[in-house]
């Protein structure tokens, strides 16, 4: 099994230089607030030049200004979900986004993050014995890879759930506020996937050019670069999936405001006609029973003929009679 080293105390400390006299990869795992850039470079001997991007963390910058390479080290900004410990007024999905800055080196990989937590213990990737230095590279990245899968899967249930809630007509509308929570979820992927595509290709390149690192044959990181295109043309996917979605609701609450229109314009019609106070109408309005008749009778028969009309020819009654 792969050595696995998390925290740089003083154990953690003799035990990383003990691996490092025998040759020996090891994965180390670090939050920011247990370590420091004096504190890596003095165990790790990473230079200045690679720390101010590993520890380059938020929104403020660019991902490409993460990246780092020289032949010795090659460090670049990754992302995965884990689960969030469920508290009143958050979101309701269950993962939640961390960012992760990996460096990869001839001796060791380093995954480095703001949040104190164990990266090696709930990714819990497989690391088995006799395999290549990429190759354990490669699974660390898989294992953070598929969570950001199940990050997308969880909005497209929530998408599927809503969509049956819409075909149902006795059910509820679909609530605007679940539809912008999955449009923030898939936009809020589509924005961390991206990057890491659109990098992934010359980190690829670099780390097999890592000095000291040992390969095999396997094309491992063509398989990340593969799976981040997959990952992206899928969130994709989910997004025109919602759009459309989107379009339904706004095109049947057009259609309903149209039925509301259609079946008041007869008592528009009526309520002008009688305003006109011809002679002829007044004279034959005389009894309460005239004024029933052509006053209200002719506006129901109006309303029933032009609702008969409207509802037979609507997408819901369409629905029912195919189920029959």
């Amino acid at each position: 099994m792969t050595e696995i080293v998390e925290g740089l105390g003083a154990a953690e400390r003799e035990r990383i230089g003990a691996l490092r006299e025998r040759g020996r990869f090891f994965w180390i795992d670090l939050s920011v607030s247990q370590t420091s850039r004096d504190d890596l470079l003095e165990v790790l001997g990473i230079p200045e030049r690679a720390l101010r991007p590993l520890f380059d963390f938020g929104e403020s910058s660019a991902a490409s200004r993460r990246f780092f390479a020289d032949g010795q080290l090659v460090g670049f900004a990754f992302s995965c979900y884990l689960e969030s410990t469920p508290t009143a007024g958050a979101s309701p999905y269950r993962l939640r986004p961390v960012e992760v800055h990996v460096l990869v080196s001839g001796d060791y990989l380093l995954s480095l993050h703001e949040e104190r937590i164990s990266l090696p213990r709930l990714l819990g990737p497989d690391m088995p014995e006799g395999r290549s230095e990429q190759y354990l590279v490669y699974t660390v990245l898989d294992s953070m890879l598929t969570t950001e899968f199940d990050a997308l899967n969880e909005a497209e249930v929530a998408l599927e759930r809503l969509g049956l809630t819409s075909s149902d007509m006795r059910a509820g509308r679909a609530p605007m506020a679940a539809l912008r929570e999955i449009n923030s979820r898939l936009s809020g992927l589509r924005r961390r996937v991206g990057p890491q595509r659109g990098l992934f290709e010359r980190v690829s390149v670099e780390i097999g050019r890592l000095e000291g690192l040992g390969a095999d044959d396997e094309p491992y990181f063509e398989r990340i670069a593969e799976q981040l295109n997959r990952l992206v043309d899928a969130i994709d996917a989910a997004a025109d999936a919602l759009a459309k979605g989107i379009d339904l609701r706004l095109n049947e609450t057009t259609y309903w405001l149209t039925v509301v229109a259609t079946i008041f314009l007869p008592l528009t019609f009526i309520t002008g006609f009688f305003g006109m106070n011809f002679t002829w109408m007044v004279r034959q309005i005389d009894t309460a029973l005239a004024f029933w008749l052509l006053g209200i009778g002719t506006l129901v028969v109006g309303v029933a003929l032009i609702w008969r009309l409207v509802v037979r020819g609507s997408p819901a009654q369409a629905d029912q009679d195919l189920a029959q």
